[in-house]
């Protein structure tokens, strides 16, 4: 199979991003022999440790019902315990503008820049209103209250920073290369009984099936930057894009949208490794609390741990 041509770059930053990041009609990496079965085993037994020992210090109490699959998005998992609920927030100015901002650049990935980025931001706030519209909890409904002046100088804001990123960020042909804009991605572990989920903004990858590692992931962010978290967030979603398609990337990145800085981190099985068993004790404690919230439906004592369970070194 032929490398499809190479981006044309009309800027040293966007050759910079194709050389750098993309790392362009380079060597792929080995992707190691059991990786996805080490990572698996790694989430099992440290999710297996840590259930115990959170059961233990809760004493007796309701604990997961092992006949429902739970999902579990890593962003919840990375969440401050003491800080409330994970999945709730708080929607105004300042988050509305970074989730139209983050969606609009994965668009405009995605369209290869075609079309004006008034249209491309327009498009998705439009998306944005009609998500969740009635959800008292969703971006949605803020938007769609707010004063129209408010809504028009988000929009012009957004439409200024995905201007200036696509002299970051060169265009990209579609032929021979996949491109995902907010995928989905679920990965069933801890005896399928755990449903792992991420949503990487964009998710590069090559037809191509071998023995290497040959997508890309980017998860950008629009805040002020805060390194340990964001590599923490951008190391899991390759974790869970690792073990949805059974293959790791070759390299996952940052991408800070404000200012144009990228991170990005080459593929490591013992920073994957790492990883996974860092999310299998969060994932651990995260459904003891979120059993103390809910109507018991089986009882744990320390020497009874029922409940969800896992199976080591596989699913």
């Amino acid at each position: 199979m032929t490398t499809p041509p190479r981006p044309p770059t009309t800027t040293p930053a966007q050759a910079r991003v194709v050389e750098e990041v993309l790392g362009w009609a380079q060597p792929r990496p080995l992707i190691p022999a059991g990786l996805v079965a080490a990572l698996r085993g790694g989430f099992g037994e440290a999710f297996d440790d840590a259930f115990g020992d959170a059961v233990g210090e809760a004493g007796a109490g309701p604990v997961a019902d092992p006949t429902r699959r739970r999902a579990v998005p890593v962003r919840a998992l990375l969440a401050d315990p003491t800080s409330g609920d994970p999945g709730s927030i708080a929607h105004d100015r300042d988050t509305l503008r970074g989730i139209l901002l983050t969606r609009s650049f994965a668009r405009d990935v995605e369209l290869g820049h075609l079309g004006a980025p008034e249209v491309v931001v327009a498009t998705v706030a439009d998306e944005v209103a009609a998500e969740r519209p009635a959800d008292p909890g969703s971006a949605s409904l803020w938007w769609n209250a707010a004063p129209r002046s408010v809504r028009d100088d988000i929009v012009a804001e957004v439409v200024d920073v995905v201007a200036d990123l696509r002299s970051l960020w060169p265009p990209l042909t579609a032929a021979g290369l996949s491109i995902a804009v907010r995928r989905q991605l679920r990965a069933p572990v801890g005896d399928d009984a755990l449903l792992l989920t991420a949503r990487p903004d964009l998710v590069l990858d090559s037809p191509r099936r071998d023995e290497r590692a040959r997508s890309l992931v980017v998860v950008t962010r629009s805040g002020m930057p805060r390194p340990p978290e964001d590599r923490a967030l951008v190391r899991a979603t390759a974790l869970v894009q690792t073990l949805a398609d059974g293959r790791p990337p070759f390299r996952w990145v940052v991408l800070h949208l404000t200012d144009g800085r990228l991170e990005s981190e080459d593929l490591q099985p013992e920073v994957l490794l790492a990883t996974a068993t860092e999310l299998g004790r969060r994932a651990a404690g995260f459904l003891v609390r979120e059993a103390a919230t809910e109507s018991p439906v089986v009882a744990a004592t320390r020497s009874d741990r029922s409940g969800v369970r896992t199976r080591r070194g596989g699913r």
